[in-house]
């Protein structure tokens, strides 16, 4: 089982949702939503996830945003949806009853008693926290090389990104998690940069890897830099998701073909989408086999 961990960035949420409307987002991949913002783009993915029978999981108690407020934590406890909690102390000294703990800070975790834990739990790969940790065990791996400008990931343009998905049930875990796209650290903004760059996983006798698409500095608009990557997305087609083009790098190259820049806000969500179907397509495969 699947459980990406998302920080309810707005095109992050499009790009969930965007998959649940053509379903094409597995139920073994269950999204955790940590919610930064009170948004629309918030409130049509829970309904929509709802309506459409998909497990996802919503954090309580958000660490930065809109929700930081009594009012905030409230309206979050009312929403009758699959409860996480970010662990902030003792376990046994809670009143709530969550689906899913989430372990962040190492102290309040070490300080529980783990021995009668029934409820599953996402834990980094910390040696400490992972031999005092009872219970099923999610593992969270922070696996995107994220750098400040996008001219950096010129030193490695392609490198592996993930085989949790191989490996999570020989450690005895029931799931795995990563940030997507994404990393560990929240952040709101990134550095500007004179190069575009479009991060797209694909298989690779099944290990995940990464390739790190970049324009050039020269191209004099972002327009010219973002056709200079579809170029040579064009000829990784076939490498990045087999002969059926996901949904999300079909959105790139229709924006493309109507000579059209989509901005980087699509682009986050295509590369989002992107990574979430092929994950939904191999797990689904794997379900099937067995």
């Amino acid at each position: 089982m699947y459980y990406p961990y998302f920080r309810g960035k707005q095109y992050d949420l499009f790009a969930l949702t965007a998959l649940l409307e053509n379903d094409l987002l597995s139920p073994a991949v269950q999204p955790i939503i940590e919610p930064v913002k009170n948004s629309k783009a918030l409130k049509k993915f829970t309904a929509l996830s709802q309506q459409k029978n998909q497990p996802f999981y919503l954090i309580q108690n958000p660490q930065a945003g809109d929700f930081l407020t009594a009012d905030g934590m409230e309206h979050l406890r009312s929403l009758q949806l699959s409860k996480a909690l970010i662990v902030e102390q003792p376990i046994e000294t809670l009143t709530e009853s969550p689906e899913l703990f989430i372990v962040g800070d190492s102290v309040p975790t070490l300080e529980s008693d783990w021995q009668h834990n029934q409820t599953k739990v996402l834990v980094p790969e910390e040696f400490r926290l992972l031999r005092k940790v009872k219970g099923q065990k999610i593992l969270s791996q922070d696996v995107f090389t994220r750098l400040p400008r996008s001219s950096f990931y010129q030193e490695c343009t392609d490198e592996l990104f993930s085989i949790a998905h191989l490996t999570y049930r020989k450690r005895g875990f029931v799931g795995f998690s990563d940030f997507s796209i994404d990393s560990r650290i929240y952040y709101e903004h990134s550095y500007p940069s004179s190069i575009l760059s479009l991060h797209l996983v694909y298989f690779d006798d099944e290990k995940l890897r990464i390739h790190h698409f970049l324009s050039s500095e020269d191209a004099p608009t972002q327009k010219e830099k973002f056709f200079e990557m579809i170029d040579e997305i064009n000829k990784w087609t076939v490498r990045l998701c087999g002969k059926q083009l996901t949904f999300g790098l079909q959105l790139l190259l229709d924006a493309a073909a109507a000579d059209k820049f989509p901005g980087m806000g699509v682009m986050r969500k295509a590369a989002v989408m992107h990574h979430l179907e092929l994950m939904s397509r191999y797990l689904n495969k794997k379900e099937s086999a067995n």
